[in-house]
């Protein structure tokens, strides 16, 4: 039997793996092949590990802030103060691990990759208003 007092929210296990592949298989592709044609084994390796992985993390941390955001009804009005923030605090935490582990060649790739990754998540995945719809 449904429970007709849950509303229905955009977010998922489904949506989280509909995000998170993508998010680690085309940034890995992008730079894997930048890397081939301009025969660069260096940015071939970093390719599918620091680049995609930190990507695919952001994606996930961005996915799980926003749906945390969606269940407590916060930041649900303005979308862009809402996508600056937690892009701001993924190219924080990429920044933090980059020095965390001694990765200062990797630096940038880390944080564009947590950008790219906390960019496409806050804009494209939808949080639903409730307080619009009780109405």
């Amino acid at each position: 039997m449904k429970n007709t007092n849950q509303l229905p929210s955009a977010f998922s296990l489904r949506t989280l793996v509909l995000a998170a592949v993508p998010s680690y298989v085309f940034p890995t592709l992008m730079s894997f092949l930048s890397g081939y044609f301009l025969q660069k084994t260096e940015l071939m390796m970093a390719s599918y590990t620091t680049i995609g992985l930190s990507s695919l993390v952001s994606t996930i941390l961005s996915f799980m802030i926003l749906w945390q955001l969606e269940l407590k009804q916060i930041l649900v009005q303005n979308k862009w103060v809402r996508a600056l923030l937690i892009i701001l605090l993924m190219i924080s935490l990429g920044a933090f691990c980059a020095f965390l582990f001694d990765l200062p060649s990797e630096y940038f790739n880390i944080t564009f990759s947590a950008f790219l990754g906390a960019t496409i998540i806050t804009i494209r995945q939808k949080v639903k208003n409730y307080k619009d719809e009780k109405n």
